[in-house]
C-alpha cells in the first residue's frame, strides 16, 4: 500500500489481470463515435440543407463534450469509484445515441447536435478511465507497454469504424451510423461489469468545492503535465483534423463515393498497427523521450510527404491516405509514450489523467474550430500539419528539460 497524507487519495495496486478485449473497447469508445458518422457528413449537410462548416459542428462540439467530460470524471471516479463512473458514461453514451436517431427522425439539426454534445461526454469516460486502469494497476514501463499494445489493436478501431459508417450511410441512410453506436455502448455495458474496481478508497470528499478546486490547481500547476498534455493535444489534433475534413476534400473534390471514403480509411490506421508494435518493442531498449523524438520526426517527413503528393497532383489515395500511414505511425510513439512520462510522476492517477486528457481534447477542439473558417481545400491539410509539427517539437524541448 501506498501511504500519504490525509489529504490525498490512497490506491492499493490489484493483482487482477485487465481484460484486454475490453480495454480495447474502452479506449476506442470516444474514438469510434467520434469518426462513425464521418462518411456521412456530406449526406448530412444534404438532408438538413446546411453548409459543409455548420455541418461540422458535429464533430466541434463532440469535441468540446469530450474535453469537458475529462474533467467531471475525475472527481466521480475517486468518490463513486472506477467501475460506477464507466457504468454512469456508458449509460449517457446509450442515451445520447437515441437523441441523435430521434433528430434524424423529427429532421432537427439542433438535437443532432445536443446528441453529438452528450455523446461525446459519455462516450469520453473510455480514454480517461483506461489511461487511469492500466496506470494504476501496472509500473510505469509496463504501463506504457500496455498502452503500445493497446493503441496497435485500437489503431485499426477508427477506421474500420469509419468504413463501416461508409457502407451504413451508402445502403441505410446516416442514422443508421447512430444506430451501430447504440450497439457497441450496449454491448460494452456488458463487458464492463468483469472488471476488477481498481481504487481501493473512496475519497468522500471528492465533490466538496474546495477539495475539487485544491485539487485540479495542484494539476494545473504541474509543468510538465501541462507542457505534455499540449504536446499530446498536437498529436490529437492531427487525427481529429483529418476526420472533420477529409471527409468533404475527398468525396466533394476528388470525388470519391461515401463507401470508397470509408474503405480508403482503412489505410492510416496501418500505420498506427505497425507504430504501435514498434513502439511497445523499443520501449525496452530506449528511453520514452526519445521515442517522443523518434515520434515528431516521423509525422514531419508524413507531412512534407503528403504536401509534394498533393503538389504533383497525385490522386487521393497516393497524397492523403499514403502518407497519414507515415503521420500515424509517428503518432504512436508520442501518445503512449508522453502519457506514461507525465502520469508516472502525478499521485493522483484519476486527476491527473482528467486534466491531461481536458487539455489533450480542448486543444484538439479549438484548432479543428478554427480550421473550420478556412476555405476546404487539399493543401490545407498539410500546411496545418506543419504548423503542429512546429509547436510539438517546441513542447518537446520544454518537456525535456523538465
Amino acid at each position: 500500500m501506498i501511504s500519504v497524507n490525509s489529504s490525498e487519495i490512497v490506491y492499493m495496486k490489484t493483482n487482477n489481470e485487465l481484460s484486454f478485449f475490453t480495454l480495447l473497447l474502452l479506449i476506442s469508445f470516444a474514438s469510434v463515435n467520434a469518426v462513425l458518422f464521418t462518411p456521412a457528413l456530406p449526406a448530412i449537410t444534404h438532408f438538413f440543407s446546411i453548409s459543409s462548416s455548420i455541418a461540422q459542428q458535429t464533430i466541434t462540439w463532440f469535441l468540446v463534450g469530450y474535453a469537458l467530460g475529462q474533467l467531471i470524471y475525475g472527481p466521480i471516479a475517486n468518490r463513486f469509484g472506477r467501475k460506477s463512473t464507466l457504468y454512469a458514461g456508458i449509460s449517457l453514451q446509450i442515451i445520447s445515441s437515441m437523441l441523435c436517431i430521434l433528430a434524424g427522425i423529427v429532421n432537427q439539426y439542433t438535437l443532432l447536435v445536443i446528441g453529438r454534445f452528450m455523446l461525446a461526454l459519455g462516450s469520453g469516460v473510455g480514454l480517461k478511465m483506461t489511461f487511469t486502469l492500466v496506470n494504476e494497476c501496472y509500473e510505469p514501463k509496463v504501463a506504457s507497454q500496455k498502452i503500445s499494445y493497446l493503441l496497435s489493436a485500437f489503431a485499426m478501431a477508427p477506421g474500420i469504424a469509419t468504413a463501416f459508417g461508409g457502407v451504413l450511410t451508402a445502403h441505410y441512410g446516416w442514422i443508421s451510423c447512430f444506430y451501430a453506436g447504440l450497439c457497441y455502448g450496449v454491448a460494452l455495458l456488458v463487458f464492463v461489469f468483469r472488471l476488477p474496481e481498481t481504487q481501493q478508497y473512496r475519497d468522500v470528499n471528492a465533490f466538496e468545492y474546495r477539495h475539487l478546486i485544491s485539487n485540479y490547481i495542484v494539476q494545473f500547476k504541474n509543468i510538465q503535465l501541462i507542457i505534455g498534455s499540449l504536446l499530446m493535444g498536437c498529436a490529437t489534433c492531427i487525427v481529429y483534423i483529418f476526420a472533420a475534413v477529409a471527409p468533404f476534400i475527398v468525396i466533394n473534390i476528388f470525388g470519391m463515393s461515401s463507401t470508397e471514403y470509408g474503405m480508403a480509411n482503412m489505410i492510416p490506421p496501418v500505420g498506427l498497427i505497425l507504430g504501435s508494435l514498434v513502439s511497445a518493442q523499443f520501449v525496452q531498449k530506449y528511453s520514452l523521450i526519445k521515442m517522443i523524438k523518434f515520434g515528431i520526426f516521423m509525422i514531419s517527413i508524413g507531412v512534407i510527404f503528403m504536401m509534394l503528393m498533393l503538389k504533383l497532383h497525385y490522386s487521393a489515395l497516393f497524397s492523403l491516405f499514403l502518407p497519414m500511414v507515415i503521420v500515424y505511425f509517428g503518432l504512436c510513439f508520442i501518445v503512449a509514450n508522453v502519457s506514461t512520462v507525465i502520469l508516472s510522476n502525478v499521485s493522483d492517477k484519476s486527476h491527473g489523467s482528467a486534466v491531461m486528457n481536458f487539455i489533450n481534447m480542448g486543444l484538439a477542439t479549438l484548432v479543428v474550430l478554427s480550421v473550420g473558417y478556412f476555405s476546404l481545400q487539399p493543401l490545407l491539410l498539410p500546411m496545418v500539419y506543419l504548423s503542429l509539427c512546429v509547436a510539438m517539437i517546441n513542447m518537446y524541448l520544454k518537456l525535456k528539460t523538465n
